[in-house]
């Protein structure tokens, strides 16, 4: 309901993100270390408490729903995008 604050107090349902129909290909250690070096390591830490940076840190991730890390000011379209990481969501994004 709109209390004529301008805004609506319901809250925003965000539909959740169906898990990806794919097959993850095995990973290879050597050549993830040196990807996340290269592509990520500029923005997320990924040491158990680790701090957030650019990103969020990256530890426990998988599970969590996007754009919920506390502490961390993420873009709207990242906190409705109704996605909880898995191994098939990161590996689409």
């Amino acid at each position: 309901p709109n209390l004529g604050f301008g805004r609506s107090t319901r809250a925003k349902v965000t539909m959740p993100i169906p898990e990806p129909q794919i097959e993850v290909p095995s990973g290879d250690v050597k050549k993830g270390a040196k990807l996340f070096k290269a592509k990520c390591a500029q923005c997320h830490t990924v040491e158990k408490g680790g701090n957030a940076q650019q990103g969020p840190p990256l530890w426990g991730v998988i599970g969590r729903t996007a754009g919920t890390y506390d502490g961390f000011g993420y873009s709207e379209a990242n906190k409705n995008s109704g996605i909880l990481w898995s191994d098939k969501h990161m590996f689409e994004y």
